[in-house]
């Protein structure tokens, strides 16, 4: 007589340390399958869960991609914007973002895919999600312009900047993903930052 098979079990974890594991496992997913196609059976199938364990966090589709794309944008301002504001310079604020977000994209480059995948996604729960995390980031990027140049300026000057330099991180992302050398990386920020960083 054969042995049944025993499935393979996920070791205990905290609520909160399996959220994370799940929340991860769902940031890979939806960097391979999109979002539209990551579901809870995903998650409970990289996890070693069952599906209900993961409905246990996520009571329902909504839920469980509006966390994963919360967690996308809080770990980008942890990565890369948090960073820079805390530079004693307020002159090496702005430009030290490109650096942190290259070696972010490198390192983590699942988040930085969902993260271009998010801002193109038009549906109206997922599209507004994304706008009030782009307005957190553009202001911080225009905090850090108006702090580096020592310049008020126009507002809707500056948010244009910020917005500007927000949109060439997509492209910046999209060199690293396509390997791009780090030394036309580096062009690219030095001839599309800078100005955007001068005085107003």
């Amino acid at each position: 007589m054969t042995k049944a098979r025993q499935r393979v079990r996920a070791p205990q974890m905290q609520p909160a340390e399996r959220r994370q594991q799940l929340l991860a496992a769902g940031v890979a997913c939806i960097a391979s399958k999109g979002i539209g196609a990551t579901k809870h059976a995903d998650l409970a199938r990289a996890c070693k869960v069952s599906v209900p364990a993961v409905f246990t966090y996520f009571p329902n589709r909504e839920t469980l991609v509006t966390s994963i794309l919360a967690e996308v944008g809080e770990k980008l301002l942890q990565h890369v914007i948090q960073p820079a504001q805390a530079l004693p310079d307020p002159g090496q604020r702005l430009t030290a973002t490109a650096p942190l977000f290259n070696e972010y994209a490198a390192q983590q480059p699942d988040y930085v895919k969902v993260w271009l995948m998010w801002s193109m996604h038009f549906s109206p729960e997922v599209r507004a999600q994304y706008q009030k995390f782009e307005t957190r980031v553009i202001d911080a990027l225009g905090k850090m312009i108006t702090e580096g140049t020592g310049s008020g300026g126009a507002e809707e000057d500056i948010q244009d900047r910020a917005r500007m330099i927000l949109a060439s991180s997509a492209f910046l992302a999209k060199m690293v993903f396509d390997g791009v050398s780090e030394k036309r990386r580096n062009a690219f920020v030095e001839h599309v930052l800078e100005p955007l960083a001068s005085t107003i």
